[in-house]
């Protein structure tokens, strides 16, 4: 069920993907361009962009054809990631850049500047914060041990997705040594970048106002999503810079689409192997070496996600989901992970005992060492999710939103099980007697 619910993410990723990169994107590029160059007519295309029809339309499209680099094979896909990314950490030094040389007043000015128009008043800053105070919301602590912890959900979208790459491990090459560096050296790099971007916009943006913008998401005034590309172009007339940033932005988010294939595919041939999804579904392509039925799968199943996304066709709904997909990762598969690996070394003992990771420290088995810090770092991912409501991950129907998953897990395990053991398979005999992928 663990990997299971890595596919649930992913589609459900791909579904917010396929919004975000034309609501947050686009839209955001073209009132940007459109307020620069006083140029009403971009101004209009990009209140028309985030229109029903315009986010399904370009969304499918988005979906569909990012298909094809994981179709085509994984080097194809990481070529094209690599030169992205490249961009991606470019743009990334120019908007640190432009909030680290501009002062906290250069922000209000610029954000009150674009806002007027919206928000019908002239100091909309302060208006989103005593809105937000209004409706409950209080500004966070920045002080003590607690407060700091407040940011490792926010630092665990860095830290938690490079397991991912492990789904591949059949498929690189010297995995036990690449596949050690590449997760912890992306990690790494990834945390110091992202720590450095935090603080910059603390500083010149303000906490209390990022805070309150996540709190206010579903009651804002100015048509985006204020995600940090957004509040950093604020800080520049520049029409290349805009435009640059905006479209790495784009590029960004579409790349993300082809990786959720790539990996949500091998999960879905581990499922077929197991008997508990159809066969065709580990169907390998003679030509590109690609699970490809099983990829053409997830096109459908990433494309009803994006529609469902669209019923409700706001930033919070969005929103919503994909900070609920936060603590319902750290849940399913990190935390059952984590306990699996903790009793692994005592409920399979002699496995353990005949497998090259056998090491103990103080008698006690690396693995369940391993094991117990990674529930940890789940539990308190979770915790401070559902108990501080600045993570809009703990409303009611946030709750709602993981229960369905699970039961969907549950009822698409206990449907296989049932229509195999009609056709004389018992299905619980998979994993007992090959341990399951």
């Amino acid at each position: 069920m663990c990997n299971a619910s890595s596919v649930l993410i992913l589609l459900i990723y791909n579904g917010i993907t396929g919004v975000t990169i034309q609501s947050t994107g686009v839209s955001v590029g073209l009132a940007l361009i459109g307020s620069l160059l006083k140029n009403s007519t971009l101004a209009n295309y990009a209140s028309i962009v985030v229109q029903h029809v315009w986010l399904i339309t370009l969304g499918t499209l988005e979906i569909v054809l990012l298909a094809l680099p994981a179709v085509f094979g994984k080097r194809v896909y990481f070529r094209l990631q690599n030169v992205i990314y490249i961009l991606v950490f470019i743009a990334s030094f120019i908007m640190i850049g432009l909030l680290l040389s501009h002062s906290h007043a250069d922000f209000v000015n610029a954000f009150n500047a674009y806002s007027a128009s919206y928000a019908n008043t002239t100091n909309y800053y302060q208006a989103v914060i005593a809105s937000a105070q209004k409706s409950g919301w209080s500004p966070p602590s920045t002080g003590g041990v607690y407060s700091t912890l407040l940011l490792v959900p926010v630092l665990s979208i860095f830290g938690t997705s490079f397991i991912y790459s492990t789904y591949l491990g059949g498929e690189i090459k010297k995995v036990s040594r690449n596949s050690l560096i590449g997760m912890f050296g992306a990690m790494l790099f990834a945390f110091l970048l992202a720590g450095v971007f935090i603080e910059a916009a603390y500083r010149t943006i303000g906490l209390n106002f990022m805070s309150a913008l996540d709190y206010s998401m579903s009651s804002l005034k100015i048509p985006v999503i204020p995600y940090i590309n957004f509040l950093s172009l604020l800080l520049t007339n520049n029409p290349l810079i805009i435009l640059y940033v905006v479209v790495v932005g784009i590029l960004q988010m579409a790349i993300y689409i082809p990786g959720f294939y790539v990996l949500g595919s091998r999960c879905l041939m581990a499922y077929s192997f197991d008997r508990v999804l159809p066969k065709f579904l580990a169907h390998v392509s003679d030509k590109y070496h690609t699970p490809t039925y099983a990829i053409w799968v997830l096109v459908a199943t990433s494309e009803a996600s994006l529609i469902l996304l669209n019923i409700p066709k706001t930033a919070a709904a969005i929103y919503l989901f994909s900070t609920v997909l936060t603590w319902y990762g750290a849940l399913f598969p990190l935390f059952f992970v984590g306990l699996a690996a903790t009793l692994f070394p005592f409920i399979k003992k002699e496995l353990f005992d005949s497998s090259p990771i056998k090491k103990r420290i103080g008698g006690i088995p690396l693995m369940s060492l391993a094991g117990i810090a990674t529930m940890f770092y789940s539990a308190v991912i979770i915790y401070l999710e559902l108990s501080n409501s600045v993570f809009s991950a703990n409303t009611p129907s946030a709750i709602y939103t993981v229960i369905a998953l699970v039961a969907a897990l549950f009822l698409i395990f206990y449907v296989a099980k049932y229509i195999r053991r009609r056709s004389g398979v018992l299905l619980d005999l998979a994993f007992k007697e090959i341990p399951p992928e």
